[in-house]
């Protein structure tokens, strides 16, 4: 993926304040895309068969281009979803998982036929105690080690996390429970049965152990600066957690 990366850190550089250009980060701009009447709001990279391809949040739906060759990249199609501005993407295996604001709950698209252009999705709405009702998500992220997709945001339980077993069939996702103590959750990581959970509006950030689905554990708070916890992110060493609060100055 590091071309992937390259290309995408360009972009960022060329979009960023004076001082970043004193700086040598060594990067390029390889090349850029445009897609006349969509917004972009989220990124994913995926790699399969010696190729690298970039799946972008586009308005309109999923957008997959082969970054293969950065300077000349090459859009594979668009899988139609909601019709909405915000979609956050991440992969597990070769299943992408797209939220939405614009709701229909959680979008799966089996990437294995790539590069052909014909590939198999549908939107999961809920199971079991959530038949039908999950609509509208706001993120996602999964433990890629335990193989649970956690929904952050939307509508469903107050905007409580919303926990799906992938195990089983990564197609077809079950409810596994929620984690709810401290209300609204706005983004997050999970990494081996452990939620670290961006309380939005409280200013905080929760760390959960979630081994046992229907009984999560909060093990602990931390206010953050800017009191407006954004997201997380866990560092590769697992060491420290980072987070960002979405206002300016934190």
């Amino acid at each position: 993926m590091r071309n992937l990366l390259r290309n995408l850190l360009g972009s960022l550089l060329l979009l960023t304040s004076f001082p970043v250009f004193s700086q040598d980060f060594n990067l390029q701009l390889r090349s850029t895309l445009e897609y006349p009447g969509q917004t972009l709001a989220n990124i994913c990279g995926y790699a399969q068969d010696g190729r690298e391809y970039a799946l972008l949040g586009a308005e309109n739906g999923m957008v997959i281009v082969d970054v293969t060759n950065p300077s000349s990249p090459v859009n594979i199609t668009q899988i139609p979803g909601p019709n909405n501005l915000w979609k956050e993407i991440k992969v597990y295996q070769h299943y992408a998982y797209v939220t939405s604001e614009g709701g229909q709950g959680l979008q799966i698209i089996d990437l294995s036929n790539l590069p052909n252009a014909s590939l198999n999705s549908h939107f999961y709405t809920g199971d079991g105690v959530i038949a039908g009702q999950l609509s509208t998500i706001h993120a996602l992220h999964i433990d890629t080690v335990k193989g649970f997709v956690y929904l952050y945001g939307g509508a469903l339980l107050d905007g409580a996390v919303k926990v799906l077993d992938l195990n089983a069939d990564p197609y077809n996702p079950t409810y596994a429970g929620k984690y709810d103590a401290l209300g609204y959750v706005h983004d997050g990581f999970a990494y081996n049965d452990t939620l670290y959970a961006c309380h939005i509006y409280s200013g905080l950030l929760s760390i959960v152990d979630m081994s046992d689905k229907s009984n999560p554990v909060l093990l602990g708070t931390v206010q953050t600066p800017g009191k407006f916890t954004h997201n997380s992110w866990l560092t590769d060493d697992h060491k420290h957690i980072l987070t960002t609060d979405e206002n300016e100055n934190a």
